[in-house]
């Protein structure tokens, strides 16, 4: 059991219970508001439409400043100035124009340049280089030396253009050789006769445009005829003594049809005593090779050479093929063959050394 919340009504003088609605909310009446500056209806509405108007200038503004950005971000911001609207009207190709009113500093001008180019002009004409061609008007250069006082005197020419010298180290006129000025004789002048006692001795000596030379005394101990007639003598009996002989040559058989498989070698050849060698014999395979190889010590290390023994057709018309080559200077004491073919042969090989 539940009881009502009752109010006492001032106006009726009469208690009555306190309204709700369906839900049990409190209904309250605001008859008035003593606050002076309380919201009303009237008064949010007042708001409403000041808050709508700054709305609108807050967008408004909101356009401006994104109008500025986007100048700042492309690298542009216009500026309304009378004196910046009269310097970017002076820009041109990237400068600006200048026009000089007055001139405190006393700057260069091109009329100044113009004067200064016909001074250097007139400069660059006194130079020549070697062979340039001078005439009577050009202009040139005083050339001065120096005396040995460190005093500048211009060089002195002649009339027709030479320059004068003065021989300041010699003798005019006759004095001793040392002190005299050498002279050169031309070509088209008469012989000049000489008379000295030790030049007509040496014409006396001269025969048959040769100096006659008689040895009185021999310091160096020249060779003499009797000497080289005792020379000759001696090369007579070494002629007579030795004559030619032919070489010593031995013959050795390395193989006498034996079957040499392919990578291996033959039997072994003493080298000692002998330089050259000649390999002559057959094979049954029709371009069959064989190289030769080189060892420092018997059935020591094998060392290749490069060049192949290639066996060929019997020019007789037998059924074998033929070797034949000749290695000179072999530098090697122990030789043998190797088969580098790639099959088996069966070879008869002679070998012939000579030294």
């Amino acid at each position: 059991m539940s009881q009502y919340i009752h109010a006492f009504d001032a106006s009726n003088k009469r208690v009555k219970p306190v309204a709700v609605d369906t839900d049990g909310h409190l209904q309250v009446d605001v008859i008035s508001m003593t606050g002076g500056g309380d919201a009303t209806a009237a008064n949010q509405v007042t708001n409403h439409t000041k808050l709508d108007t700054l709305g609108t200038k807050l967008d408004t503004l909101d356009g401006s400043v994104n109008t500025i950005e986007g100048c700042v971000a492309a690298g542009e911001l216009a500026v309304a100035h009378g004196g910046l609207t009269e310097l970017a009207s002076a820009i041109n190709s990237s400068k600006v124009d200048v026009n000089i009113v007055s001139d405190a500093a006393a700057l260069a001008t091109s009329a100044n340049q113009a004067t200064a180019n016909g001074h250097l002009s007139d400069i660059k004409a006194t130079h020549y280089t070697d062979g340039d061609a001078v005439s009577a008007t050009s202009k040139g250069q005083l050339i001065f030396g120096k005396d040995n006082s460190n005093n500048a005197h211009p060089l002195h020419i002649t009339a027709n253009g030479d320059l004068e010298v003065e021989i300041a180290d010699f003798v005019k006129g006759q004095a001793t050789m040392a002190s005299s000025f050498p002279v050169v004789l031309s070509s088209n002048h008469s012989s000049i006769g000489v008379t000295h006692g030790a030049f007509t001795e040496l014409e006396g000596a001269i025969n048959s445009s040769k100096v006659d030379v008689n040895i009185v005394s021999d310091g160096a101990s020249l060779a003499t005829s009797g000497n080289q007639t005792a020379m000759n003598a001696n090369l007579s009996n070494i002629l007579s003594d030795t004559s030619a002989t032919k070489p010593d040559m031995s013959q050795v058989s390395l193989a006498s049809a034996s079957l040499i498989t392919s990578g291996s070698n033959t039997s072994e050849i003493d080298m000692n005593g002998y330089n050259h060698l000649t390999i002559y014999g057959s094979s049954d395979v029709n371009f069959g090779s064989l190289c030769l190889i080189r060892r420092s010590a018997s059935g020591g290390t094998d060392f290749l050479d490069g060049s192949n023994m290639v066996s060929a057709n019997d020019p007789t018309g037998g059924s074998n093929y033929h070797f034949a080559a000749t290695f000179e200077n072999v530098g090697a004491r122990y030789i043998a063959f190797r088969n580098v073919d790639a099959s088996s042969q069966t070879v008869t090989l002679f070998v012939e050394r000579s030294r």
